[in-house]
């Protein structure tokens, strides 16, 4: 088979696969859930037996998901044959969290034991290792294990945005005459997910990858004539400051205007040259 044919996908651009969520079968649900939480993953959805014991959770942290289905049997971690690869801002502080938070220290990754750590045994159950450098992610991975060994990989996310200002458009916000028939539209007709809501005049929704934000008209403004594109930032107060420094005009500062289970909901807005709403927003969890 040629290079080419290897690169090209064999199917019709309408029937491709989008997205996916991988599914891991574990021992426990719920302390996989806890370990998860470490992470920053949130249980959006759980399920449990006539005997109540629970046999299924959809999690997510952002744009990354994962599902949990209790295993018929005991997971045999050699047999697993599955890994999950998660990216995080912050890896070397991620580690520490985790150490912290009582994992285990496996010291380093198994590919770069030296003499004499060949010597110490991997830990059973939750840990994690020393941060490496592997040629695919130069700027740092950190390898943990899950309380059933299921080995996530996570590296070094990009950070070319933080402190600079713009990041991915996260969040298209659009102005509606009625939040809750709004909702109903873009969720039952459109195929959007419902988020959460935040109030009567504040709803989120989305489509996998982008958030969208129905809200009622803010003082004069007329339905649909000020939908406002919201950029993903780090450290909103900084990103925020060194946009006005620029040359943008401040309308509003950063400020928390919703509170989640996880993470506060912040957001802040500038005006373009034309006068157009900015939005900058930021997700902050403890």
């Amino acid at each position: 088979m040629s290079d080419e044919a290897i690169l090209k996908p064999d199917c019709p651009s309408r029937l491709r696969v989008k997205d996916h969520v991988p599914m891991a079968h574990v021992n426990d649900v719920d302390e996989s859930i806890a370990f998860y939480a470490l992470l920053g993953f949130s249980c959006e959805s759980r399920f449990s037996d006539e005997e109540g014991q629970p046999y299924y959770a959809a999690l997510r942290s952002e744009q990354a998901e994962l599902m949990l289905t209790r295993a018929s049997g005991l997971v045999d971690a050699s047999q697993q044959a599955v890994l999950f690869y998660m990216y995080a801002d912050d890896v070397e502080g991620l580690r520490n969290h985790l150490l912290q938070k009582g994992l285990a220290n496996a010291g380093r990754v198994p590919g770069d034991r030296k003499m004499g750590d060949h010597d110490r045994a991997i830990p059973d159950g939750a840990a994690v290792f020393d941060v490496c450098y592997p040629f695919y992610m130069t700027a740092g991975e950190v390898r943990v294990h899950d309380p059933d060994g299921y080995v996530v990989l996570i590296g070094q996310s990009d950070r070319r945005y933080r402190h600079s200002g713009f990041g991915s458009v996260a969040q298209i916000g659009i102005t509606v005459s009625d939040v809750e028939q709004a909702t109903k539209f873009y969720c039952e007709v459109v195929g959007l997910r419902f988020l959460f809501s935040a109030g009567p005049g504040l709803a989120f929704l989305s489509d996998g990858a982008l958030r969208v934000m129905l809200s009622t008209p803010q003082g004069a403004g007329k339905v649909g004539a000020n939908s406002i594109l919201y950029f993903r930032v780090s450290e909103i107060e900084v990103a925020f400051e060194a946009m006005v420094a620029k040359g943008a005009h401040s309308e509003r500062p950063p400020q928390m205007v919703a509170q989640m289970p996880d993470h506060q909901l912040w957001i802040g807005f500038l005006k373009d040259p034309d006068g157009n709403l900015v939005g900058i927003m930021e997700e902050k969890r403890e």
